[in-house]
């Protein structure tokens, strides 16, 4: 009897110690899925929303509005998100999940136009930056979240895109 109560005592603190491994590799996956969506969705938008007119002189000038509008179409998709400030001329793009996987994410983009002195070619800069407040998956850690025990992570990704026109 005595062996099955040391078992049982050791089955509970190994699950105890197991539970926030486990959720390491959860977050490691979330962040593994967040960068590839956000690398993706600004791959896409790079390529269709350069202006064509400009490559003559090897300029990569972009149309600001519809690469904010192709990147959100291709991010939301990638995460199964909507888009909930759609329309708005925001640099700062929230999204909310469809199937209540994610909280709700913020993106922000920022443009930085670049005029080489040498070459005289202008480059573009697009730098995006998401994060939201992660959604813990075993249960120990929702009931310390629910218990309003101070848990909260912040899952956050940052990726820099040059943009440029080569010959």
């Amino acid at each position: 009897m005595k062996n099955i109560a040391i078992a049982m005592l050791l089955l509970l603190l190994l699950s105890v110690f197991l539970e926030p491994v486990v959720e390491l590799m959860y977050l490691g996956k979330e962040k593994v899925v967040l960068g590839s969506a956000l690398s993706n969705a600004a791959r896409s938008a790079r390529d269709r929303s350069l202006n064509y007119e400009f490559h003559r002189n090897l300029d990569a000038v972009v149309d600001e509005e519809k690469f904010v509008e192709y990147f959100a179409k291709a991010f939301s998709d990638a995460l199964k998100l909507t888009w909930t400030n759609e329309g708005l001329s925001s640099r700062e793009l929230t999204f909310e999940s469809t199937n209540d996987k994610y909280n709700e994410f913020t993106v922000t983009v920022e443009f930085t136009e670049e005029k080489n002195e040498i070459t005289e070619l202008i480059t573009t800069k697009v730098e995006l930056k998401a994060q939201s407040e992660y959604k813990f998956q075993t249960k120990y850690l929702r009931l310390a979240e629910d218990a309003g025990q101070d848990v909260a992570y912040q899952l956050e990704s940052q990726r820099e895109f040059t943009l440029s026109v080569k010959n």
